[in-house]
């Protein structure tokens, strides 16, 4: 897996979820001109769904295939007032490149609706119930999917771990 950078955006009551995901797409595609920007925009209405559930809050939103994996997180109540934990540093490079994609975390409730909703409007962008891990497997022209699976008990060869 590539470089893996993650960000924490100031979410409810300090921004409307509406406004928590224009931060997030500055911070994504700064470029307002860019392919990226318009993808991202297209998809604000599951993207705030998302947002106005708190799914962010322990879920990123995961931007993976076009450069470094970056993971956006959101705190929420007296966190995003005050600031505490927030980091919305801009990246050094765009992750939106060729074959970028997004997962968005969604409570499973929403799932079906958010997925009905994307299929409409984009390609790139997924969604996934809260607690899926997303992997980014590339195929041979270069372009990212998404596999998903139930996060389950990480296991350490410890006798691997150690060896020398």
């Amino acid at each position: 897996m590539s470089t893996v950078l993650a960000r924490t955006v100031a979410a409810t009551p300090e921004r409307s979820a509406s406004k928590t995901w224009a931060a997030i797409v500055e911070l994504l595609a700064p470029d307002p001109d860019s392919e990226a920007r318009t993808e991202l925009e297209k998809v604000k209405g599951v993207a705030i769904s998302a947002i106005a559930s708190e799914a962010p809050r322990s879920d990123a939103f995961i931007v993976y295939g076009g450069g470094p994996r970056v993971r956006v997180y959101c705190v929420f109540g007296e966190d995003a007032i005050n600031g505490e934990g927030v980091n919305e540093a801009p990246l050094v490079r765009s992750v939106t490149g060729h074959g970028w994609r997004l997962s968005i975390p969604c409570p499973s409730d929403d799932v079906a609706w958010s997925q009905r909703q994307l299929a409409a409007l984009s390609t790139r962008v997924s969604v996934r119930t809260m607690g899926e891990q997303v992997d980014e497997q590339v195929d041979e022209r270069g372009d990212a999917s998404v596999s998903r699976a139930r996060v389950s008990e990480a296991r350490i060869d410890r006798e691997e771990l150690f060896r020398k």
